[in-house]
């Protein structure tokens, strides 16, 4: 599976810190290379057409359009339920990928 970046979501994760950072990219190689045969640990599914994979602090909310998963949103997790604020930003970012 080929992994697009949201442009925004591809300078967060430049800007993280090394340490989260390189977290943040092992866990979407791990979902480049072994898809949905992730376990729960990283891979949880959000709504009808978002994914959230699970980077230590940080989630990586994604969608899959063909071949394609389009990395969509990255926000720190700071509550035990993901923000509904920030599953409305990646389902309105993942309709203009669906155009």
């Amino acid at each position: 599976m080929k992994i697009i970046y949201y442009p925004i979501v591809e300078k967060k994760i430049e800007n993280l810190d090394q340490k989260d950072r390189s977290r943040v990219i092992k866990v979407i190689d791990l979902f480049e290379e072994y898809n949905f045969r992730l376990s729960k640990e990283f891979l949880k599914k959000i709504s009808k057409e978002i994914w959230e994979l699970r980077a230590g602090k940080y989630r990586v909310l994604f969608g899959l359009i063909k071949d394609f998963g389009i990395v969509i949103n990255l926000f720190q997790k700071k509550t035990q339920k993901t923000p509904v604020k920030e599953i409305r930003l990646a389902i309105s970012r993942f309709k203009q990928y669906e155009k």
